[in-house]
């Protein structure tokens, strides 16, 4: 009897890496909308807001985001990471902090004033430990 004693084990082990494997593959995100609201010349932040659908009963924790903002082409700004969020069944939004390049503010102010251009963000997203690639653009 006692040498059979890592099936247990093995069984929740693989049982949570089943879960995490369908929650990677269901789990989708889009983009929502940008919040300037925090934009400031001491704190050249905005929010990019995105929508994550979660179509399965498992509650994740998004660990981490890292990446990068650019405006036509050109690198503007980057995610150094955010708080760990709690992702329920169903949609909820959430909000990416980008920090702005201080050289880059300009020319984010011109292509906002102008009202043509795109934007992609290009990155990772970790959900529940897993790590997935997390891109999307919107064109003005």
């Amino acid at each position: 009897m006692v040498k059979n004693i890592w099936i247990l084990p093995a069984v929740i082990l693989g049982y949570i890496l089943y879960r995490k494997y369908q929650l990677s593959n269901a789990v989708s995100i889009f983009f929502k909308s940008v919040d300037f609201t925090t934009m400031s010349l001491l704190n050249p932040t905005l929010n990019l807001i995105v929508q994550i659908n979660n179509p399965t009963n498992i509650t994740a924790v998004v660990q981490n985001i890292q990446g990068n903002l650019f405006v036509d082409g050109v690198n503007i700004g980057m995610v150094y990471g955010i708080t760990p969020i709690n992702i329920q069944s169903g949609s909820s939004l959430l909000a990416i902090p980008i920090t702005i390049k201080y050289s880059s503010l300009t020319d984010l102010f011109n292509k906002l004033k102008s009202q043509k251009f795109n934007f992609n963000f290009v990155g990772t997203i970790q959900v529940d430990y897993i790590t997935l690639p997390l891109k999307f653009g919107y064109s003005l």
